[in-house]
């Protein structure tokens, strides 16, 4: 598929061996990877003079040499969620044998065993939303990945664990899963994933996800990012919102040296809500990048984002919220926030919250705040015995936790908070 393709972009060439070649896929999925190889080649990887990329640079990414791998065994995890249907993939590829989907079959699979289905060529195919490079590259790389399609009125009988797992090797791997989530009228899911690591060593795993909640459907959609301390993570994930739909999508991130969460919502039916909130607790070196962008395209839709991190060592965390309101989009509501605890003096946070609005019944605003940990807070702790280890622990978990509470499903609220607190050092308060 690479063969004759113009290298123009930077980077390219690091990625070149990962690009399939045509194989017995279908012809649309085969003219999908080779327009979007074409872009990636065309572009290359985004650097800091783009303006999404002002505050994450990807060059460490062409230095690494990172390598395709192959299926590898990975042992199983215990799921966070007690009664939990589990899905595991262990770089990238789908583990029938440490996963649980029993009962869940006539709905959920690997990626490749929906390729002929009609409704995922629909989904991966839509062209609604914006070019992204690292999409591009999944796209022409991946090799296995999930697929979810529940139809009118129907509800997923339990939650559903989807747990990536990265088993780093002697030299640095890289994989791109796929993950498509098809919701039709009236249907509802809980769904969460989980980016764990096993063992030490370099590695790129780099996530796609298309996702559409049709009309009245409601998604809880979270994920926990804990890779190892050497893993570099990205993922781009693709929304369409339907009619009085609600889209429940949560981060927490903690782990990574690198890593960069992005989402696009089209939120296209009336009446539709999307909320984008997230919490992230990094130290060290770590990196960790908070993008996103809403499209409001239709009458009387609602967007909340917020989002909370504490920052130590020489951590840097990035926030950038785009809001975008379209001229048909009549009392939109949408809000974004972003609040930084600083708890060092090298500890860094940019925040980029941009409203760009096109109608003139709206409400809409954003904010972003950064400060260091509250003396009084812990002094009111330590008066009262506790140490100030955990004194200062107690209070980031209190900061984190607030936009963890805005996650709809109790339980999926709860089992984020068992994730905080045991990466905190606390038991559950």
């Amino acid at each position: 598929m690479s063969a004759g393709l113009q290298t123009s972009g930077p980077g390219v060439d690091a990625f070149r061996t990962a690009f399939r070649q045509p194989s017995e896929e279908p012809l649309w999925l085969s003219q999908f990877r080779l327009s979007q190889t074409e872009q990636f080649s065309h572009s290359g990887l985004p650097t800091t003079k783009d303006e999404g990329w002002k505050y994450t640079s990807l060059r460490p990414l062409a230095r690494a040499k990172y390598q395709i791998v192959e299926a590898c065994e990975g042992g199983s995890v215990s799921p966070v969620l007690k009664g939990a249907a589990q899905a595991v993939f262990v770089n990238g590829y789908f583990r029938a044998e440490a996963s649980d989907i029993s009962g869940l079959e006539q709905f959920l699979g690997p990626f490749n065993g929906f390729l002929k289905e009609p409704w995922l060529e629909n989904l991966v195919t839509d062209t609604s939303f914006k070019y992204q490079t690292m999409y591009s590259l999944n796209a022409a790389s991946f090799t296995d990945g999930f697929a979810l399609k529940l139809g009118a009125d129907q509800q997923l009988p339990r939650p559903l664990e989807l747990v990536f797992l990265s088993v780093p090797g002697d030299v640095p791997g890289m994989w791109h899963p796929r993950a498509a989530i098809d919701l039709g009228a009236n249907a509802s899911a809980t769904i969460i994933e989980r980016h764990l690591s096993v063992g030490e060593g370099a590695y790129l795993a780099n996530h796609a996800a298309d996702i559409r909640v049709g009309e009245n459907a409601r998604l809880v959609h979270v994920k926990i990012q804990d890779e190892g301390s050497d893993g570099r993570h990205l993922s781009m994930t693709r929304v369409k919102v339907g009619k009085k739909s609600l889209y429940d999508g949560f981060t927490l991130t903690l782990g990574g040296s690198l890593s960069r969460s992005e989402t696009e919502a089209c939120v296209e039916g009336v009446g539709a809500e999307v909320r984008l909130n997230g919490a992230y607790s990094i130290t060290g070196k770590q990196h960790a990048d908070h993008t996103s962008r809403i499209n409001h395209l239709a009458q009387g839709t609602k967007s909340r984002q917020v989002y909370a991190g504490a920052i130590d060592g020489n951590g840097r965390g990035v926030f950038q919220g785009h809001i975008v309101v379209d001229q048909a989009a009549q009392q939109t509501d949408g809000y974004q926030m972003n609040r930084a605890l600083l708890l060092s003096d090298t500890a860094e946070v940019d925040s980029k919250p941009t409203l760009e609005i096109y109608a003139d019944d709206v409400k809409c605003s954003h904010g972003a705040t950064a400060g260091d940990i509250d003396e009084d807070h812990l002094f009111y702790l330590r008066a009262r015995g506790i140490p100030a280890p955990a004194a200062r622990s107690l209070v980031v978990r209190g900061f984190l936790a607030d936009p963890i509470e805005n996650i709809s499903d109790d339980d999926a609220r709860a089992a984020v908070l068992d994730v905080l607190d045991a990466h905190l050092g606390l038991e559950r308060l």
